[in-house]
């Protein structure tokens, strides 16, 4: 279900999100985690590619990356004004009013935009006062792992000080 979870160590940073799979294709569902409203939206070639940024009452915010399109109102919402600003590379901060979400509706659809390597959904949990990544591991995303683990194989190793 994952490519890279939280807190992975990279070449400079530790990931500060999850990046789901989406089995390879663009174009999956992507829907609200809660209630709350879209309070900004990106579109760039580089960092999050295409990303929807949605502030939640509980104090927290989600991000959805690298997606390969929004819904149709969000979609043409972003195309004038990438026609009024002049620019494909926009960040808007559209009022609290005018992309309200609730929990589980359609907001965009996974992609490959950016540099991301590979269809796949980036999301990310912000506490909104400081916009400082969460542990998402602390949140309960549904059933949890109930598969046994079975040790096939156990290496002991000796350290001798001399």
């Amino acid at each position: 279900m994952l490519s890279a979870n939280f807190g992975e160590l990279r070449i400079d940073h530790f990931h500060s999100g999850l990046d789901i799979k989406t089995q390879g294709v663009t174009g999956k569902e992507v829907v609200a985690a809660a209630n709350g409203y879209i309070y900004r939206i990106s579109v760039s070639p580089g960092g999050f590619g295409k990303a929807l940024y949605v502030s939640h009452p509980s104090g927290y915010s989600t991000v959805y990356g690298h997606l390969d399109r929004f819904t149709p109102e969000i979609e043409e919402y972003v195309k004038s004004q990438q026609y009024e600003k002049k620019s494909f590379l926009v960040t808007l901060f559209p009022a609290k009013e005018k992309f309200p979400v609730k929990q589980g509706e359609l907001i965009s659809y996974s992609g490959n935009s950016c540099s991301s390597g590979g269809p796949h959904l980036r999301f990310e949990i912000r506490k909104s006062e400081c916009d400082v990544t969460g542990n998402h591991l602390v949140f309960d995303f549904g059933p949890g792992d109930n598969i046994v683990p079975i040790m096939t194989t156990m290496w002991i190793y000796t350290f001798i000080n001399h």
